[in-house]
């Protein structure tokens, strides 16, 4: 049966075909034979099934204006952007020494939330330098006080490296378990120490571990934004 093109066939409905008999006929683009792409007032000759057209043949060219239009029957989607996944950046660090002077006062006995990497070697970097300038003052005293024994050897009493030691038990404890919490993990994994030969350098090892971007229990990371919350040794 022959027909003429009323619509085209389109994401908005399927196509219609008058034909000859004076009925209307849906079809659709893939029942169009010979790689054709049939335009509105085109003539085809077709196959009627019900209400459905098939085995659709074009018998005549479509109007120059459709086939202007018919280069792309189907619009294209719009292109999406790619996602970006940037990278998390981290905050500026406040300095080493001040890292060092806040764990000894403000978070002297601190041991929600997380801290950061640098917070941490910062901390151990001035403790050790502590110890080693009072130990030196501690042998020039103890020289000066108490002279040498019968044998020869100097009398060292570490009375200021001792105090030193004793006041940084908490601050050090603390800031380990802070450290631990910012790699969303327990605080109490600081008794690994207690592991003979292996526990320290076990605990070190996760010292030098980068702080995890994502909040988690502890808090925000401190390295990558947001303020410190979380339970104690949780």
């Amino acid at each position: 049966m022959r027909g003429e093109v009323l619509k085209a066939d389109s994401p908005d409905g399927a196509g219609l075909i008058l034909g000859e008999d004076g009925r209307r006929y849906q079809f659709s683009q893939v029942q169009v034979r010979n790689g054709s792409v049939l335009q509105a007032g085109q003539t085809v000759d077709f196959v009627s099934m019900g209400e459905e057209a098939r085995d659709i043949y074009a018998l005549g060219a479509a109007p120059a204006a459709a086939q202007a239009a018919a280069s792309a029957p189907y619009p294209s989607a719009p292109s999406m952007p790619a996602p970006a996944y940037a990278a998390p950046v981290p905050q500026p660090s406040d300095g080493l020494w001040t890292y060092f002077i806040r764990a000894l006062t403000k978070n002297f006995a601190q041991f929600n939330g997380r801290a950061r990497r640098a917070e941490y070697w910062g901390y151990l970097l001035f403790v050790t330098v502590g110890y080693v300038v009072l130990f030196i003052v501690d042998v020039v005293l103890s020289l000066a006080l108490y002279g040498t024994a019968s044998n020869g050897d100097p009398n060292i009493i570490p009375v200021l490296t001792a105090l030193f030691w004793l006041y940084n038990i908490l601050p050090g404890l603390s800031i380990t378990v802070r450290r631990l919490h910012d790699q969303d993990l327990s605080g109490w994994l600081v008794l690994i120490n207690f592991i003979p030969y292996v526990g320290g350098f076990i605990l070190l090892v996760f010292m030098f571990m980068d702080s995890k971007p994502a909040p988690n229990k502890h808090g925000p990371s401190p390295k990558y934004g947001g303020a410190m919350t979380a339970d104690t040794f949780a």
